[in-house]
């Protein structure tokens, strides 16, 4: 699809609360299903779905990356599923002009672990930690494996390699309650 196309169809997901596969074509993680709460200039973000219907953490895919915009909500199983007791659909207000360092400033405001994906370096597609500076060009992220151990070291990454951000979630806030303690740096 061409970039109007896929704006078109995001703005009427967002104004109309539609479920939506967003795909990115070349991408590891290349299909993300959710609700768009969220549209930016250079940023979509949305609730994301797991396992078709499970309200998770928010997700913010960069727009470049885009390569189609699916409607998945032609079917009464998933109305059903997001009207459940419990499913409420997020909120998440950024402004338009928000990039990658104003995503990670709001994540690092919220003081969550945040998932940060690398997915145009060859070696480093993702890291997850806690943002600890987010400076003009760059941000300081200390690490946390799946093992729950913190690296020895903070890393430094360039925001213009972002290309997906992920806050909340199941599998980030397990490692928030589960993972070591916090370490001295």
């Amino acid at each position: 699809m061409k970039p109007p196309k896929i704006r078109r169809r995001l703005e009427a997901a967002l104004a109309e609360g539609r479920i939506t596969k967003v795909v990115r074509d070349g991408f590891e993680v290349g299909m993300t299903d959710g609700l768009v709460v969220a549209l930016t200039d250079d940023w979509v973000v949305l609730h994301e779905l797991v396992d078709g219907v499970h309200l998770d953490g928010i997700v913010a895919l960069r727009l470049c990356d885009v390569s189609r915009i699916l409607f998945r909500d032609d079917d009464a199983y998933h109305r059903r599923a997001l009207a459940a007791p419990g499913a409420e659909v997020a909120t998440y207000e950024v402004e338009t002009d928000v990039d990658a360092r104003g995503l990670l400033a709001r994540a690092q405001a919220e003081g969550r672990l945040v998932a940060v994906h690398l997915e145009v370096l060859r070696d480093e597609p993702m890291t997850l930690g806690r943002l600890l500076e987010l400076r003009r060009k760059r941000f300081v992220i200390h690490y946390l494996g799946r093992d729950g151990e913190w690296a020895r070291e903070p890393e430094r990454w360039r925001y213009r390699n972002v290309t997906r951000i992920e806050v909340g979630g199941r599998y980030l806030e397990a490692l928030e309650q589960f993972g070591d303690p916090y370490p001295n740096v």
